[in-house]
């Protein structure tokens, strides 16, 4: 079956041979050899059928002018406006197949071959045989106006197909963009991770296998001395643990355990004691649940923050406010260490940096003004988005 040509088409078609050959059946007046005839022309016509190509640049102009002329055959033979239906189709095939020129061409063609048979075949007055012309060229009008109306719509749905494979063939590009980006963070991550293990813990690893083995060498001759290097050694070991420690930490999930919102930041700056540092958690306004997207960029920014405290502040306090707007939601996190000296921010902060530029938002830090260090994100809502009220109108 020719899935490109209109269903109503088919029907109409087999609907006109059916009804010429019923009709040359009943009528017994009509001689046997035009009766013979008809039948072989709708014979012919019928195994044409299956041959034509209805869509454009498809077609094949013997196979589609051998159906129109035995089309107009049939017409001729039979007599009646029934096998009209037949040129008619004939005439979709043309416009569909080769377009509108082509089909305009055909239907001239055909006015003037209808002119000059009513007036030299049939001996008709001029004006019959012109009133015949014009009924087949506004047939012809009407049949390539269809046919264009299809030829625009399947243009139409053509290029919708082309635009939906276009856009899943992006969806899927860009799918596997995100999952590269996403491999190429956690490399990046792995390899800050390497970098601090290999400056911090390898350095005191490598002081404290250097003290023993002095210790081990002069414990006999020099015991204060070798004591000396073996409690160094124990100081250095401590120090690494704690290095160890904030790695572990810097490691761990977001969602802490299922936790979320302002209990997963609690929970992260209760991971920090022991460590010297007392943070304290506040929320000002209503608190609401945040995407996920957006929570991974607080807690992200909380533990870089903390940890740069720890390490490079000599503070001892952190004050966290989780703020709720209309607009948005802030993080502000300020240490009373001794400041950044006006040194650029590190690798952990420029990257978050990026991550609140991709959510929307922005990071900013100074130097806070009674001393001390300050971080402070800004997100907006996501676009779209309306907060959420309970029956009592207040914030979900």
């Amino acid at each position: 079956m020719n899935r490109d040509r209109p269903r109503l088409i088919g029907v109409l078609f087999w609907g006109c041979i059916a009804s010429v050959a019923l009709l040359q059946a009943a009528l017994w007046e009509v001689p046997a050899a035009v009766r013979a005839l008809e039948i072989g022309l709708l014979a012919l016509i019928a195994l044409l059928w299956p041959a034509l190509r209805w869509r454009r640049g498809t077609g094949r102009w013997p196979v589609t002018a051998a159906f129109t002329l035995l089309a107009v055959l049939a017409g001729a033979a039979d007599g009646s406006s029934i096998s009209l239906f037949l040129l008619l189709i004939a005439l979709t095939n043309i416009t569909l197949v080769f377009g509108p020129r082509a089909g305009a061409l055909t239907t001239a063609v055909l006015a003037v071959a209808q002119f000059a048979a009513q007036l030299l075949a049939v001996h008709r007055s001029p004006a019959h045989a012109a009133y015949e012309a014009f009924a087949i060229a506004l047939y012809g009008v009407f049949v390539m106006t269809l046919a264009t109306a299809v030829t625009e719509a399947r243009a139409a749905r053509d290029g919708a197909d082309r635009l939906h494979g276009e856009l899943a063939e992006a969806h899927r590009q860009l799918r596997r963009y995100a999952e590269r980006t996403h491999e190429l963070a956690v490399a990046e991550e792995r390899v800050r991770m390497a970098r601090e293990l290999h400056d911090s813990v390898g350095h005191h690893l490598t002081v404290v296998k250097v003290g023993l083995e002095n210790a081990e060498r002069w414990r006999d001759r020099e015991p204060d001395s070798a004591w000396q290097d073996v409690r160094q050694a124990k100081t250095l070991t401590g120090d690494a643990l704690q290095e160890i420690r904030r790695v572990v930490r810097a490691l761990r999930p977001p969602q802490l355990d299922g936790r979320r919102g302002s209990d997963a930041l609690r929970e992260l700056a209760r991971s920090f004691q022991g460590t010297g540092l007392d943070v304290d958690v506040a929320v000002d306004g209503e608190e609401r649940p945040l995407d996920p997207g957006r929570e991974t960029v607080l807690f992200r920014a909380l533990q870089e923050t903390l940890t740069n405290a720890l390490r490079h502040s000599g503070g001892t306090r952190v004050a966290v406010r989780l703020g709720f707007a209309p607009g948005g939601v802030h993080l502000r996190v300020t240490d009373d260490g001794r400041g950044s000296g006006g040194a650029p921010p590190g690798f952990g902060l420029t990257s978050l940096a990026g991550r609140a530029r991709d959510a929307g938002g922005s990071l900013t830090t100074c130097d806070a003004p009674g001393g001390g260090f300050e971080v402070r994100v800004d997100l907006p809502e996501p676009a779209g988005a309306r907060p959420r009220h309970d029956e009592a109108g207040r914030p979900a």
